[in-house]
């Protein structure tokens, strides 16, 4: 520990240092740890309590903070310098966005001031400020020799040379002897502005609380330097001296907050005796702005306030870490803080007899994580060793008289983890999701539930098919090896229906399951007893026997008919639309099955065709693998029922070269086909597209023929209207050699104001849980991105992780990631993007644009 100006306070704080570590460790009694480290801390037990009670509370405020910013997204360099120094993982697209700052200013800032922010950032993120912003081979940007070669520092205000001088210690940099500016200058220059009675103003005139714990802040690296400490000293005393009676520097939170930052940076604990007015120091000052979401007010009474709120962050941060020990200097990224990251995890609590709570905590074990939750939700946890949880809730370990109690185990990429160690010691990663249960000796997990129908629809008799997993010690090899079995006689319900399963781990729901979205659950209660399995559940949704889905049929030569209706499966929907539109579906039964061999007079066998089907669903074309009557619909399919041969392709994509065309303006459009070639190793049909050379694109009047690379250009533009591009592939007396295929096109005039820009979402889930959204055409606001038109539409449906520029969908409508399996999870991609790279929440969205948001199964 190192020498802290308030000696009295520093064996306080190490004994509560032992007590509490920053941002979550398990929380002791009073006085437990004392007496077993042995320390005196030299003070009475009532003031040990109140001083442990006010570090639990910064440790407690400094969570909320950091959580309310994060809620909000990183909005500034000055948030994630806190946060990263409290410890948090800062969103991916926060350092994309700082690197796309500096790329797009190609390293050039107008201030000195702007540098050094952006080099503490740089520093937050784990990044080097001396070569920041590249790519490849082109080097990146010397932010740092661009502020100790600045020429505009001097005669300046002072935050030019103390935030110049913060930059240049947040790390090791090697500064040239001839460099414009170095330490030493820049100390030089901060001590020329220091007022006789120890303070320092922004620019001249009387000392500033701000100013001074700021300068303060800067000197506080440089305490080898006698001019430098002595200046410390003075405006350590003086910070002291200018304190009202209410602790603080006039109703101002960013005062207060800067002051503790200058004072923990120079080793000097705020909350000491010099700094406690009317018995108010200077932390219950900060901690009186405090609002109840955890933010902070600029002045008492007020609102929520964004500057204060950073800086009150960065305030408690640094109180923390000179209890910590190591670096109470909050932008000194010399040395890491934190060792590891916060997690942003899911927690669910499960009782002997009911879930006792779920929610998500960020911590980096698990004890933490259950700690944060228990805090959100004022759950009592028991835990008097500070290394295992005796009771939570009013459920203590025990309750049933004999080894029962609470247990935990860890989900990663989909698999249980069996921790060998205690919650404390368990490191959490990305996606971990932690369970916390009551068990007893022979209570077991859920390892998979599997329904023997992929989309059950109403009237449908299904298997729940429920498998368990347990740990088998091996004395010889000292390692406990999973065991997994069918897990009998544990009930599973669905909406109000309750099914035991049998011998094989069987559930069968027969046929009386009324559509809807349910939530499917197993438990193992027992009376008197603890569960002889942990509470599990996961969504399900029974679909309406008939879906609403669109039906087009392209005959040899022409549109044969078209439309949308309700069905069940395809062949059903073709029926359907044949006596809507008059025209008749030739079956033929063959040992094979039932196939469609004749439509509207036009039967297998002309030019060597047969009729065929795909389906467009979740963005892409599928080539069913069964017959028209055994596929079965989903909600918003569009199915296209087409005459073809072994040449004959469907349209892929038609892309417009420009989003927008203007009248007379030249364009092309680009076709891009696909067919499904057998492979012989699969057993499957693999998608293959190539470009549609030689097929004819009409639009309006104008028709032009594709060249070998499936561009159709018009040279001459159109006038300004809506139009319907067509493609067709029509031979005379053959197949043709594409279905036809239409798309809409919008030529807008000038002199007309463009319509308001639109995007259009679906969101298909699982085989078991169908489509969540149809399609459907939204506004798009400005900065409309993928992941906020997501959450316009299915608002508190979507679960998501992370933080604003970096959003995790973790589950839509009940449907979680690994619910399909250990890759499992929700995916996008666009019109213009099969698979982006970035966050959906980056994805910028343009006019016309579509998304798809769909379950994939990862494989």
């Amino acid at each position: 520990m190192k020498k802290i100006v308030t000696s009295k306070f520093f064996v306080l704080g190490l004994a509560i240092f032992m007590v509490i570590s920053i941002l979550g460790t398990s929380l002791a009694p009073a006085g437990t740890i004392f007496a077993e480290a042995g320390v005196s801390t030299g003070l009475d037990e009532s003031s040990d309590a109140a001083a442990q009670a006010e570090r639990i509370n910064v440790a407690d405020a400094t969570y909320t903070a950091a959580e309310f910013i994060l809620k909000g997204g990183v909005q500034s360099d000055w948030q994630a310098i806190g946060l990263a120094q409290a410890g948090y993982k800062l969103p991916a697209s926060y350092s994309l966005s700082l690197e796309k700052k500096v790329k797009d200013a190609e390293g050039n800032f107008a201030n000195v001031t702007d540098y050094a922010r952006i080099v503490l950032a740089v520093r937050a993120i784990g990044a080097d400020p001396t070569n920041f912003a590249g790519s490849g081979t082109t080097p990146g940007y010397n932010l740092i020799e661009k502020i100790y070669n600045h020429d505009k520092i001097s005669g300046q205000t002072l935050n030019n040379p103390v935030y110049a001088l913060l930059a240049l210690d947040s790390g090791k940099y090697n500064i040239p002897y001839n460099a414009k500016w170095t330490a030493d200058k820049l100390i030089a220059e901060i001590l020329s502005k220091q007022n006789q009675d120890g303070g320092f103003a922004l620019t001249t005139g009387a000392s500033e609380p701000d100013m001074t714990a700021i300068a303060l802040t800067a000197l506080a690296a440089h305490k080898r330097n006698p001019e430098a400490y002595t200046a410390g000293l003075q405006a350590v005393s003086w910070l002291s001296n200018a304190q009202d009676s209410h602790g603080g520097y006039g109703d101002s939170a960013e005062s207060a907050a800067q002051a503790i930052l200058g004072l923990t940076s120079f080793g000097v604990d705020p909350s000491g005796l010099e700094y406690t007015k009317n018995k108010v120091n200077l932390i219950g000052n900060l901690l009186s702005y405090r609002l109840a979401d955890g933010s902070f007010a600029h002045s008492r009474g007020g609102s929520s306030n964004i500057l204060a709120t950073e800086q009150g962050l960065q305030a408690l941060v640094a109180y923390n870490l000179l209890y910590k020990g190591s670096n109470s200097k909050l932008y000194d990224f010399s040395k890491s803080s934190v060792q590891n990251a916060l997690i942003y995890a899911p927690v669910t609590v499960e009782g002997p007899k009911s879930t006792l709570v779920k929610g998500y905590g960020y911590a980096s074990n698990v004890l933490g994580a259950l700690e944060k939750l228990a805090l959100q939700t004022n759950l009592k946890i028991t835990n008097p060793s500070g290394a295992y949880v005796t009771g939570i809730g009013n459920i203590p370990a025990g309750s049933y008289g004999g080894y029962d109690g609470w247990m935990y185990a860890v989900s990663r990429n989909g698999q249980w983890i069996n921790p060998d160690v205690g919650m404390s010691d368990f490191a959490l990663k990305d996606s971990d999701q932690v369970l916390v249960y009551y068990a007893g000796d022979d209570t077991k997990l859920v390892d998979s539930v599997t329904v023997s129908k992929p989309s059950p629809k109403e009237g449908d008799s299904f298997t729940i098919v429920v498998t368990s997993k347990t740990w088998k010690w091996d004395a010889v090899t000292n390692t406990s090896s999973p065991v997994t079995a069918k897990a009998s006689g544990v009930q599973v319900q669905i909406g109000n229906r309750i099914v035991t399963t049998n011998a094989k781990g069987e559930a069968l729901f027969s046929g009386n399951v009324p559509a809807g979205d349910y939530k499917l659950t197993v438990t193992g209660y027992r009376d008197g007893k603890a569960p002889s399995i942990a509470k599990y559940t996961q969504d399900l949704k029974v679909i309406p026997k008939n879906v609403t889905a669109s039906l087009t049929v392209e005959g040899p030569q022409r549109l044969i008919g078209e439309g949308t209706l309700k069905a069940s499966n395809a062949l059903e929907a073709l029926q359907q639309l044949g006596s809507s539109n008059d025209f008749k579906v030739d079956i033929t039964k063959s040992s094979y099955g039932n196939f469609v061999s004749g439509i509207h007079g036009i039967t297998q066998g002309l030019y060597d065709g047969w009729w065929s089907f795909v389906v467009w669903r979740s963005g892409e074309w599928i080539y069913p693998s069964v017959g028209m009557d055994a596929f079965e619909l989903q909600e918003s399919d569009r199915v296209l029922v087409y005459y073809a041969g072994e040449t004959t392709q469907v349209v892929d994509t038609a892309v417009v070269s420009s989003a927008q065309p203007k009248p007379g303006e030249a364009f092309t459009v680009t076709v891009s086909q696909k067919k499904w070639v057998w492979n012989k190793d699969t057993f499957t049909s693999d998608p293959v597209t190539s470009p549609a050379a030689g097929v004819q694109v009409s639009i309006g009047d104008k028709k032009a023929i594709t060249n070998a690379k499936g561009v159709a250009a018009f040279d001459e533009g159109l006038p300004a209207n809506t139009y319907t591009i067509v493609v067709t592939g029509y031979a005379k007396d053959s197949v043709p050699s594409v279905a036809r295929y239409t798309q809409s096109l919008n030529i807008a005039s000038d002199v007309i104001a463009p319509a308001k820009a639109t995007a259009t979402l679906s969101v298909i889930g699982n085989s078991k849980k169908g489509t969540i959204l149809n399609s459907t055409t939204v506004s798009l606001k400005e900065g409309e991105t993928a992941y906020s038109l997501l959450s316009s539409q299915l608002g508190d449906k979507v679960v998501t992780s992370g933080n604003a520029g970096s959003k995790y969908v973790k589950s839509i409508d009940g449907l979680a990631e690994f619910d399909g399996g250990p890759s499992s999870g929700w995916k996008y991609k666009t019109n213009r993007d099969s698979d982006p790279s970035i966050s959906a929440d980056s994805y910028i969205l343009e006019n016309g644009d579509t998304v798809y948001w769909y379950y994939s199964s990862g494989e």
